[in-house]
C-alpha cells in the first residue's frame, strides 16, 4: 500500500503577523520539526505544499528524494486548494492514501503517524483514519484515494474534516489520543511562547 504524506505549509500566518513556520525552535524552524518526524516514518514520500518561497524549509529536505515540493498558486483561496494541489499529484503517482499533516503542529510524535498508517494497512477498505482528542477529530488525518473525487470538490477554507460524516463516517476509523500538546498548533505569539516554555 502506497501512502504519501501531505504537509500543508502554505498558510498566511495572519494571526501571528509574520511567517510562523520560520520561527526558531529546537535548532531549526517550526516548519521543519514535524516534517523531520514525517520523514522518519514509513510514509513512501512527502508532498510539501507551499505558496511561493519557503525560506524556513531546510535545504536537506529540499534535496531529499522522498520530498516533492508543490507550489500551490491558489493557496490564498483557502486550505482546500492546498489539499487539491497535493491530491492531483497523488492521483498521477497512483497513491493509495494520503496522510494530511499541518506544518504548524511541531509536536506530532512519530507513533501517531505510524498508528494511523497501521490501522489503514490492517483494514484497507477504510475511507479514512483520523486522530482525535476528547472526541474531536484533529490532524493528522489519513484519507483513502476513494475519497479523492470528493476532496477535489471542496472549496475555500474547507478542509477534509467536512467530509468525515454521514456515510463516509461509518467507513472510517477514529483513533483517540489523550495528550493535547501533541496536536497544539502554533497560530499566535502566545502559542509560540507556550511552546518555547516547554522545551526540555
Amino acid at each position: 500500500m502506497k501512502i504519501a504524506g501531505v504537509y500543508l505549509a502554505a498558510g498566511k500566518s495572519s494571526r501571528m503577523g509574520k511567517n510562523k513556520l520560520a520561527l526558531p525552535f529546537k535548532n531549526t524552524t517550526i516548519g521543519n520539526i514535524a516534517l523531520e518526524t514525517a520523514l522518519q516514518s514509513s510514509l513512501e514520500k512527502i508532498y510539501i505544499v507551499v505558496s511561493g518561497e519557503a525560506p524556513w524549509l531546510s535545504s536537506e529536505f529540499i534535496k531529499n528524494p522522498n520530498c516533492s515540493i508543490i507550489n500551490c498558486t491558489n493557496a490564498h483561496m483557502g486550505q482546500s486548494e492546498s489539499l487539491k494541489c497535493a491530491i492531483r499529484l497523488a492521483q498521477k503517482e497512483e497513491v493509495d492514501a494520503i496522510l494530511v499533516m499541518l506544518a504548524d503542529q511541531p509536536l506530532i510524535p512519530l507513533h501517531i503517524i505510524e498508528e494511523i498508517m497501521e490501522c489503514k494497512k490492517k483494514i484497507p477498505s477504510l475511507y479514512f483514519v483520523a486522530a482525535s482528542f476528547k472526541s474531536i477529530i484533529i490532524p493528522p488525518v489519513l484519507l483513502s484515494s476513494t475519497m479523492f473525487p470528493e476532496l477535489l470538490n471542496l472549496s475555500g477554507d474547507t478542509g477534509a474534516k467536512a467530509l468525515l460524516h454521514g456515510d463516509n463516517f461509518t467507513k472510517g476509523r477514529i483513533l483517540p489520543f489523550n495528550k493535547f500538546e501533541y496536536f497544539q498548533d502554533i497560530d499566535t505569539k502566545e502559542d509560540y511562547d507556550k511552546l518555547l516554555s516547554g522545551i526540555k
